[in-house]
C-alpha cells in the first residue's frame, strides 16, 4: 500500500504543476477569447482559433456584452455586417451574432440567447439564406444547447478552453499567429469577422470557383434540398417575438454574386429559390438584394470591390444594405440595389429577376459555362 501511496503522490506531484501550468497559460492567451484576458502584441492579439469556434465564443459575448442591437444570419452577415455602422447606433452595443453555417434553428436559438441577457433588446438585423432553410442543413457540430440562454459562462466551458490539450493547441496557434503578424479570419471585439490585412487568401478567380463548387457539392447546402416547414417556423417565431416585444426588425435577402445565383439554376433548384421568397413574404416584407443588379453583377478579376468570393460580400456592400434597410444616405446606395417584396408584389419581381438573369446570361455566356463545368450533375449528364 505505501508503495501505490508513494506513486500516487509522486504522479500528483508531478502532473498538477503541469496541468495548473497548461491551465494558465491557455488562460493567458485565451485563443477563443472566452476569459477575456488582455490582449498583448506579439502574444495574443491574433486569434484565429476563434472562427473555428465561432458559436462558443459569440455565445459567451452576449452574456459579458448584453448588446441591444444584434445581427444575425450566416458567415456572409457574419462578415459583410458592421455593427459599428452609424445607423445602427453603436451606443446600443451593436453585436454581430452571425454564425458560420447555421441553419435556421440556430439562428433562432442565438435569438433567444441574446433575449435572455438583454431584455431591452431594440434592434435586429437578419440575413437570410436559402441554404439556412435546407431540411438537410443539421446543426453545426459546435452547436450546443447548454450555451443557449445562459447569463454566466457555463464552468465546463472554462475548463475546456483552458485545461484541454485542444485548448493547448489553439494556444500554441495564437502565440505563433500574434509573433508571425500572420493569420486570415479573425473577430473584433463587436463580432464582426473580417480578413487580416484585407488580403484575399488566394486570387479571386479561384476563390470564386472553389466557393462555387464546394456550394453546390456539399451536404446540406446545394447538393440535395428540401425546403424546411420546420425552420420557416423558427424564422416566423424570430418575426413575431420582435412584434410582441416592440423590436425593430429588418429581414434581408444576402447579395451573393450572380454565379452563386446561376448555380442554384445549374443544380435545379431556381423554382425551390422562388417559392422559398413566396414563403418568406407571407411572414413578413422581406428586403431583397440577391438577383442581377449593379453590385452583384460585377465582373470577377484579381480585385474586386464587392467580394470575397461567389458567396460573401465586402463590407463596403453592407454598409449599403444598413443604409437601404434603415434609409440612411439614401444617395449612395445604387438604385437597383435593395427590393423590398411583400405579397402583393412578389410575383412581378420574380420575374423581373428572370428576365434580369437572361439578359445576364446573354452577356456572360463565359460564366454560365464556368458555372455549368464546375457542378458534377452536369459532367455527369453530359457524358
Amino acid at each position: 500500500m505505501n508503495s501505490y501511496r508513494r506513486f500516487n503522490l509522486t504522479l500528483a506531484a508531478v502532473t498538477l504543476p503541469s496541468l495548473f501550468g497548461f491551465g494558465l497559460l491557455n488562460a493567458a492567451v485565451d485563443p477563443y477569447g472566452v476569459i477575456n484576458s488582455p490582449e498583448l502584441p506579439g502574444v495574443n492579439q491574433l486569434k484565429p482559433e476563434q472562427f473555428n469556434h465561432v458559436r462558443l465564443f459569440k455565445a459567451i459575448d452576449v452574456i459579458r456584452n448584453e448588446p441591444k442591437t444584434i445581427l444575425l444570419g450566416s458567415s456572409r452577415t457574419d462578415l459583410g455586417l458592421n455593427p459599428n455602422h452609424p445607423v445602427l447606433k453603436p451606443g446600443n452595443s451593436g453585436y454581430n451574432l452571425a454564425l458560420v453555417g447555421p441553419n435556421m434553428y440556430e439562428v433562432k436559438r442565438y435569438f433567444d440567447h441574446a433575449l435572455t441577457n438583454q431584455p431591452d433588446l431594440k434592434t435586429v438585423v437578419i440575413g437570410l439564406d436559402f441554404f439556412m432553410f435546407n431540411e438537410l442543413k443539421t446543426n453545426a457540430p459546435d452547436f450546443k444547447e447548454s450555451l443557449i440562454n445562459q447569463e454566466t459562462i457555463p464552468l465546463q466551458e472554462v475548463i475546456n478552453s483552458t485545461l484541454s490539450l485542444n485548448a493547448l493547441n489553439a494556444s500554441k496557434s495564437t502565440l505563433s499567429s500574434s509573433i508571425k503578424s500572420k493569420a486570415y479570419f479573425l473577430y473584433d471585439a463587436n463580432g464582426r469577422r473580417f480578413v487580416y490585412n484585407n488580403k484575399p487568401k488566394k486570387p479571386l478567380p479561384e476563390g470564386f470557383q472553389d466557393m462555387l463548387k464546394g456550394l453546390m457539392t456539399s451536404e446540406g447546402y446545394y447538393k440535395e434540398y428540401q425546403l424546411s416547414d420546420s425552420f420557416l417556423d423558427d424564422f416566423q417565431y424570430i418575426v413575431e417575438t420582435c412584434k410582441e416585444k416592440g423590436i425593430d426588425l429588418k429581414v434581408f435577402i444576402s447579395p451573393s454574386h450572380a454565379t452563386q445565383w446561376e448555380s442554384l439554376r445549374i443544380t435545379g433548384l431556381w423554382p425551390v429559390f422562388e417559392e422559398w421568397k413566396r414563403q418568406l413574404v407571407e411572414i413578413t416584407p422581406v428586403w431583397d438584394f440577391s438577383g442581377y443588379n449593379s453590385i452583384t453583377t460585377e465582373a470577377i478579376r484579381e480585385q474586386m470591390t464587392n467580394y470575397w468570393d461567389s458567396s460573401h460580400y465586402r463590407e463596403e456592400v453592407g454598409d449599403l444594405i444598413l443604409n437601404r434597410l434603415f434609409s440612411y444616405q439614401s444617395q449612395t446606395v445604387p438604385e437597383d440595389f435593395g427590393v423590398i417584396i411583400t405579397p402583393e408584389n412578389v410575383e412581378s419581381h420574380i420575374g423581373k429577376i428572370r428576365n434580369e438573369r437572361n439578359s445576364w446570361a446573354e452577356t456572360n455566356p463565359d460564366l454560365v459555362k464556368l458555372v455549368e463545368d464546375l457542378n458534377p450533375k452536369s459532367k455527369i449528364a453530359r457524358k
